[in-house]
């Protein structure tokens, strides 16, 4: 029993030191709602509730130019002790109508994954039921304290191609920015958090993105990340869903996977 006992607090207070140490979150959003939730869609009243409890509990919000530089860096000189960096993937319409004055609201500083291949169009990889924003309304964003980064030009999932559609991708997705007139910030999130198996293809992808100058990528992973950080090209997010209650949500940025 005591044995019990004794290791049951070891766990405790591991876990908390594992909380409490100098880290980075990242935060991982699609679609933002007046009502309605599932899977990849949070409401405005998730959000707000979100960002009050994280503002409250202490985390900073950063920017992603700021953890680029810290990368480059000391990240434990650069960054706060508990850093969140909240980002969007897709590049909704509804990140600018309904996210946005809740973002200003708490002076949250966002980054916001672009598949370049849909801007202006609609969500084509998953039954084109959104609107994606157009390549105004991300120039009128970046003035607004938004970061934009690459997400892939046709949001494909890197697991399942080639080293060469995959180079030919990441150029493209760049070229096809600079086309638009976005002001990009140089990382990437991988789509579905896919990302190539074999190690000489994840190695000559990587290759590609230092190339194309990117200095950072960020998969799914729902892990907190350490600092020091170990591997700027699989850095974790923690995924946000509609469907997750408020108490999943803070124990998710709390404790992140521990397994």
């Amino acid at each position: 029993m005591w044995i019990f006992i004794a290791l049951l607090f070891s766990v405790f207070v591991g876990l908390y030191f594992h909380s409490r140490r100098h880290s980075l979150r990242v935060l991982m959003y699609h679609k933002i709602s007046i009502a309605g939730t599932n899977f990849m869609t949070v409401t405005t009243e998730q959000l707000r509730q979100h960002l009050s409890y994280l503002r409250q509990a202490g985390y900073q919000f950063v920017s992603l130019p700021l953890v680029l530089e810290a990368l480059k860096q000391d990240a434990a000189v650069s960054l706060p002790r508990r850093a969140v960096l909240v980002t969007f993937d897709d590049a909704y319409q509804n990140n600018l109508t309904n996210a946005l004055p809740i973002l200003q609201e708490f002076a949250v500083p966002p980054t916001i994954f672009v598949s370049t291949a849909f801007v202006g169009g609609t969500n084509e990889w998953d039954g084109s039921t959104d609107q994606i924003m157009t390549s105004e309304q991300l120039q009128w964003l970046a003035s607004q304290n938004f970061t934009l980064a690459y997400h892939s030009h046709r949001h494909l999932n890197y697991k399942n191609h080639s080293p060469e559609a995959i180079q030919a991708d990441l150029i493209t997705n760049v070229q096809e920015a600079h086309r638009l007139g976005l002001p990009m910030s140089p990382a990437f999130s991988y789509p579905y958090g896919g990302r190539p198996k074999d190690p000489a293809a994840r190695r000559q992808m990587i290759d590609e993105m230092e190339q194309l100058g990117m200095g950072a990528a960020f998969r799914i992973g729902n892990r907190i990340n350490p600092i020091p950080i170990r591997d700027s090209y699989n850095l974790n997010r923690i995924d946000v869903r509609g469907t997750d209650s408020f108490a999943v949500f803070k124990r998710k940025v709390r404790w992140g996977k521990l397994m």
